[in-house]
């Protein structure tokens, strides 16, 4: 027989504090680093419920978590990490848990953002309506080495590679100012320069994100899939001056090879100067594939470094239908788990 659970902030906080047991609650559910990080969240409560698991005669069926957040001064919560384990797919197992954290939270609004298909579809059952904006994904071209059709490709994709070596930085007209939180003035910054984006989260919340971010994923299908073996995202904050003027800040998120912009603000008419501060960060960094859903930024990068291919993947946002319809808007919030 299936059993539904909830564990509340307080129970996470003694479970964590005391090691002491609770119905249930163990690291294949959520990992203590992640736990740490939702109880250190800035807006939650004692008795808020923000982890459900389902089990099937005592086994660990599915899971999901959520966090808080303010949006336009309310409370709301964002979806996060749905699992449900192989063996139990298809019982419905996934819209239990989701849609028991959602009851416990009405009238606060549930949001999610990059949700797993999976997610998307049961906050569409619940008439959630679902946006999509596009972010555009710098790479390798993934090439099956098995045949020498091939090995060749393989070959073509390296040599192409030799020939368009990593540049050198180039000469700066502004000052790069790397910054541990988003203080004051950068924060002031974002309000003034926010555009159309659809949301600005509060300055707590931004630099709660920085300082606790999420586990990436486990290291294979059989590991917890937030367990301490999997590694941690790394934030940098960046404040662009040009002649003594603050005119862009901006949010690299890296993890192993992966560059992304999550956060993106600046001044119009010093757009290539805080561009070409994101280029010399991505030529010291090196990495294998950049993300930035800024299009703009996207045709600056593609003029002056060299990725073999560029993807486009949709990034989602669902929202009760209730919500005013959305159209002709942008929204930096992260995505997925890099949310905390």
């Amino acid at each position: 027989m299936p059993e539904l659970k909830l564990y509340t902030v307080a129970q996470l906080r003694d479970w964590l504090e005391h090691n002491h047991p609770v119905d249930g609650l163990s690291e294949q559910i959520i990992a203590p680093s992640r736990a740490w990080a939702i109880i250190r969240n800035p807006y939650v409560k004692d008795e808020d419920a923000i982890v459900a698991a389902v089990f099937d005669d005592g086994e660990l069926a599915a899971y999901t978590a959520s966090f808080p957040d303010m949006l336009d001064g309310k409370r709301v919560w964002w979806a996060s990490t749905l699992y449900c384990y192989p063996q139990f797919v298809g019982r419905g197992y996934g819209m239990i848990v989701v849609g028991s954290l959602m009851e416990v939270h009405e009238p606060e609004s549930t949001y999610d953002r990059w949700g797993a298909q999976e997610t998307v579809e049961i906050l569409n059952h619940f008439g959630y309506q679902t946006t999509y904006t596009t972010r555009f994904h710098f790479t390798d071209k993934k090439i099956k080495t098995s045949s020498l059709k091939g090995k060749l490709a393989y070959c073509a994709q390296e040599l192409k590679k030799c020939m368009h070596p990593w540049p050198k930085q180039t000469k700066a007209n502004y000052e790069a100012q790397y910054v541990e939180i988003i203080d004051d003035e950068a924060y002031a910054f974002m309000k003034a320069h926010k555009g159309k984006d659809l949301w600005l989260r509060e300055q707590d919340m931004l630099n709660w994100i920085v300082r606790f971010p999420f586990v990436k994923g486990g290291v294979d299908e059989t590991a917890c899939v937030f367990g301490a073996d999997a590694k941690v995202y790394e934030y940098k904050i960046t404040k662009v001056y040009v002649e003594n003027q603050l005119q862009g800040v901006y949010v690299l998120r890296q993890y192993d090879y992966a560059l992304s912009v999550v956060y993106l603000y600046y001044v119009g008419e010093k757009q290539d100067d805080v561009f070409s501060s994101i280029v010399n960060q991505i030529i010291a960094t090196r990495p294998k594939s950049f993300i930035t859903e800024n299009n703009d930024l996207l045709n600056y990068v593609k003029d002056r470094l060299y990725f073999p291919k560029v993807e486009e993947e949709k990034v989602s946002l669902s929202l009760p239908d209730n919500q005013q319809r959305l159209t002709n808007f942008t929204f930096q919030l992260g995505d997925g788990d890099s949310f905390a």
